[in-house]
């Protein structure tokens, strides 16, 4: 009796199948690190020393041509597989379905699982150690993957291209998360990360949120007298102040020191036919634009006006950079102090901004149409106070301890929880 040849699989079908497995497993951490490799660690391998793989090298600055490449040979070898699998069917208990089920648990288990734990600690190392047992077999496919990269290369660069003509702007989420991502990789320092966030937010602000406001604003009445302005000058170390007539909502120009010292000891000068054409802007302005109008026009000082025409304060050019840099000290300039006197007790001038105020004392205020310390009192007693006046708000007294006029000059701020 002739018996019927045997199905079960021969042991160097089961080794093939063995070796495909881990080359597939091998492909599968190379493909999960190329996609997890951030773009600012592309660069740096790119510029980096230790990118000793030429090839490597010219596939990272066309990653489509390496994407496409890994993919197909990863599909490939899944079609490989399962057919060296197939076999194995009439072997176990289930017959297809139960191949079906393993079939779906390797793919989860090293096309989805094993790649993303092994790799995500650094993409970059892993793709350098795992990219040479894929290089021979991307020297075979480059000629059938390189057409297809061109096109998708392609069509990308048609679609950034129609993003930029439709919106200039870079969206703040991208600039946000290009920040956590320089930051994940150790690139940009606190301060880099600060100032380009002050980059993007300046664009968002307002004209009104940077201006000195109307009634801190020093200016020269027209009538003034040579030795009078010059003494303003002197009291306020500006070195360009608002000309106005009778008040301070009627201003006629700008008045410059280096314009002041050039006619001399002169008592009988022109204050008016000195001073430059005002600038006047809206509350509403946006600083970015305003400051490409000021250094189109070379202009340092615009006059900030509301919605009635009224005067409402000014600002300089040196406000617009203070936004992105932070603020800028002159040597004799007094600074809006927040000095803690004992702990959980802090002397605070009325100008203080409230953000600067719950960043040092961990107070956090709903604002509500005011940005100082002495805006919050005025809103909470909807009046001007008096000084030695104590205003209770959330978590803290405020003691109002010296005013000038209606002016809120110094608060003595008590914390509740000291």
């Amino acid at each position: 009796m002739i018996e019927p040849p045997s199905t079960a699989p021969g042991p160097w079908l089961v080794a093939l199948a063995v070796l495909v497995i881990l080359y597939r497993a091998v492909l599968a951490g190379l493909l999960e690190a190329f996609h997890a490799l951030p773009s600012i660690q592309r660069r740096r391998m790119l510029e980096g020393v230790n990118l000793r793989n030429r090839l490597l090298a010219r596939l990272l600055v066309d990653p489509h041509l390496l994407g496409l490449g890994i993919s197909l040979l990863n599909q490939a070898l899944l079609v490989v597989l399962l057919g060296l699998a197939w076999p194995l069917r009439t072997g176990v208990p289930g017959g297809a379905y139960a191949l079906a089920v393993a079939a779906l648990a390797y793919i989860w288990a090293l096309d989805l699982a094993l790649p993303t734990l092994v790799v995500a600690s650094d993409p970059g190392v892993w793709m350098e150690r795992l990219f040479p047992w894929y290089a021979p077999a991307h020297r075979l496919l480059a000629p059938l993957v390189a057409p297809l990269a061109r096109v998708v290369q392609r069509q990308r660069a048609d679609h950034d291209r129609s993003r930029v003509e439709e919106d200039e702007e870079v969206p703040e989420e991208a600039v946000t998360a290009l920040l956590e991502e320089g930051e994940a990789e150790g690139i940009l320092e606190e301060e880099d990360r600060e100032l380009i966030r002050n980059v993007v937010e300046f664009g968002d602000t307002v004209v009104r949120e940077v201006m000195t406001p109307r009634t801190l604003v020093q200016g020269i009445p027209l009538t003034a007298t040579f030795k009078e302005a010059w003494g303003a000058f002197r009291a306020s170390r500006h070195s360009r102040m608002p000309l106005y007539d009778g008040t301070i909502d009627t201003i006629v120009g700008v008045l410059i020191l280096k314009d002041l010292m050039q006619v001399g000891r002169d008592t009988s000068v022109d204050l008016h036919a000195l001073a430059k054409p005002p600038c006047f802007v809206p509350e509403s302005k946006n600083i970015l634009q305003l400051l490409r109008e000021m250094q189109r026009n070379r202009q340092q000082l615009a006059v900030v006006v509301d919605e009635f025409g009224s005067v409402s304060g000014i600002v300089s050019l040196e406000d617009l950079l203070e936004e992105v840099f932070g603020e800028i000290h002159d040597e004799h300039e007094f600074q809006a102090e927040i000095v803690e006197v004992v702990p959980g007790e802090f002397l605070v001038s009325g100008q203080v901004h409230v953000d600067d105020l719950e960043e040092r004392t961990g107070l956090v205020y709903e604002r509500d149409g005011f940005d100082t310390l002495g805006g919050l009192i005025m809103a909470r007693l909807g009046r001007i106070p008096v000084p030695q006046e104590v205003v209770e708000v959330e978590g803290a007294r405020l003691i109002v301890q010296k005013m000038e006029g209606r002016r809120i000059l110094q608060v003595l701020v008590q914390r509740q929880d000291r």
